[in-house]
């Protein structure tokens, strides 16, 4: 709050009197700091002044910083408030509601308080601002000039602080805001902007911040809402849900296997030309039917250190690739050797997320979409892991 006021020296003193605990001297020209538990301010001094001592101040939960230029016929002071009382909105509101209703009795009904509350807060009000919002006479109210600025102030005010507290609890039940997710390159690529397409239709109200990243991200220092990461170890410092199973094939294209001929067993990728990420390893390591792990030395003829890149290079028949099924959604090349498993150890898709974070709507609805939206079984799967031997 940024309240703004120009009064003459005596109005001010008025006001500072209930601020400042200890009595203080202000000697002319001279630049002093006056602070207590209740205020602190810079002071540059033009003419002397005294500041009577007060030892309660009468807003004891404002926190305030002035500063203070005194001129020969007027004060500007600038004063930034932090209020985190309640009783200033309290007597505000009611101050609005007399107004409203021309009468203190009217105003106590309407609020459900006596007479005599409702004359008190007005009072108190009063007091605080160290002038008169209301002339009182026999018969009616009138609003003084500085009650017409207050009010005219005081109901935007109000306003727009239910306004604010009302979409501050729909956060608690409607999705809405920006979600930042952080994902792989490939998944993001491939499915999160499909996905996210379809999660809009039922939350239009969230927009989506995404960072395509093959690294691992420190939620924390990153400032994302969900990682989404495809791991055999998925960290422990961060909450976490499974989202599926992530399963991988040897793939070719079908012209390539036209000119090579299809591999009937493990071994037949020994004298294939292969396409291999040198960040993974430059053999490819398999899991027999019985579970067994061994390793497999392949001719690589291309390495790329990026699944999008061994991707296209094998759209383009330069060989066989390990890729992981959800890259084959939509795309020519034709998985061999099925009966595998091309990873040494199971890979899945999670959502991480911080702890105590999904009750946020927009989290927890992204999250529960992808679960039931992917599945156990995704789509891109079907077909894949049945043994094939012709393209």
């Amino acid at each position: 709050m940024l309240l703004r006021i120009e009064t003459q020296k005596t109005k001010l003193l008025h006001l500072l009197k209930y601020m400042v605990g200890d009595t203080l001297r202000l000697k002319k020209g001279s630049t002093v700091l006056i602070t207590n538990k209740t205020f602190a301010s810079h002071a540059k001094i033009d003419d002397g002044l005294t500041l009577p001592s007060r030892k309660k101040s009468i807003l004891p939960p404002l926190h305030l910083t002035m500063r203070i230029v005194v001129s020969t016929n007027k004060i500007t002071s600038q004063l930034t408030a932090k209020i985190d009382n309640y009783s200033i909105f309290h007597h505000l509101k009611i101050f609005i509601k007399v107004v409203e209703c021309h009468s203190f009795s009217a105003a106590a009904q309407k609020l459900n308080l006596t007479p005599s509350s409702v004359s008190r807060s007005i009072a108190q009000l009063e007091d605080q601002l160290g002038v008169v919002l209301l002339k009182r006479t026999t018969r009616s109210l009138i609003l003084t000039e500085p009650g017409q600025y207050l009010l005219f102030r005081a109901q935007r005010l109000l306003e727009e602080l239910d306004e604010s507290l009302a979409n501050i609890a729909r956060f608690n039940h409607h999705p809405q805001g920006k979600l930042r997710v952080t994902c792989s390159i490939a998944f993001g690529v491939c499915h999160l902007m499909k996905l996210y397409s379809a999660y809009r239709q039922h939350y239009p109200d969230v927009t989506l911040s995404v960072d395509l990243n093959d690294q691992n991200v420190n939620l924390n220092e990153e400032n994302f809402d969900i990682a989404l990461r495809i791991t055999a170890h998925p960290p422990t410092n961060f909450a976490l849900r499974k989202i599926c199973t992530i399963n991988w094939v040897y793939c070719a294209s079908r012209q390539y296997f036209e000119q090579r001929g299809i591999p009937q067993k493990l071994e037949d990728l020994e004298h294939h030309d292969c396409l291999i990420n040198p960040n993974v390893s430059d053999n490819w390591r398999y899991r027999d039917h019985h579970g067994n792990v061994s390793a497999l030395k392949v001719n690589s003829i291309i390495e790329v250190n990026s699944t999008l890149g061994l991707l296209h290079a094998a759209l383009q028949h330069q060989g066989i690739v390990s890729l992981p099924t959800y890259m084959l959604d939509d795309s020519d090349l034709v998985p061999v050797l099925t009966d595998y498993s091309v990873r040494d150890n199971e890979y899945s898709l999670y959502a991480l997320y911080h702890p105590g974070h999904y009750q946020d709507p927009k989290i927890r609805t992204f999250i529960d979409f992808l679960v039931e939206n992917i599945g156990n079984t995704p789509a891109w799967d079907r077909g894949m892991l049945t043994p094939r031997t012709e393209p």
